[in-house]
């Protein structure tokens, strides 16, 4: 697993059609282990799972930004509805113009 990040803590944004939003993430799961869940589709360019900034815990969503539109096309496909644990994850597009940056 290689993670390109660019732009220093700010996540890099893959081109349209190529950044995910991932729903139902385990509790225990850290930007580098959702990077790693979804590095067999393609690039990652980056990956982030958010945190309360309160108590720390993951708040159960994050994002993956991919190179190329077909590696994320591929991870909804593969990983929709792919059960961690307790959590079966819903995997889609990352809807324009939503960000909690």
């Amino acid at each position: 697993y290689q993670r390109r990040v660019h732009g220093g803590s700010r996540q890099s944004t893959g081109p349209a059609g190529a950044n995910l939003f991932i729903l139902h993430l385990p509790v225990q799961f850290t930007d580098d282990d959702l990077g790693q869940t979804f590095s067999s589709f393609g690039t990652v360019l980056s990956s982030k799972v958010f945190v309360d900034p309160v108590t720390c815990i993951s708040r159960g969503f994050g994002f993956v930004s991919y190179a190329d539109p077909a590696s994320a096309q591929a991870a909804i496909s593969a990983m929709n509805g792919f059960q961690i644990g307790e959590h079966r994850l819903k995997v889609q597009l990352k809807t324009e113009g939503f960000s909690p940056y």
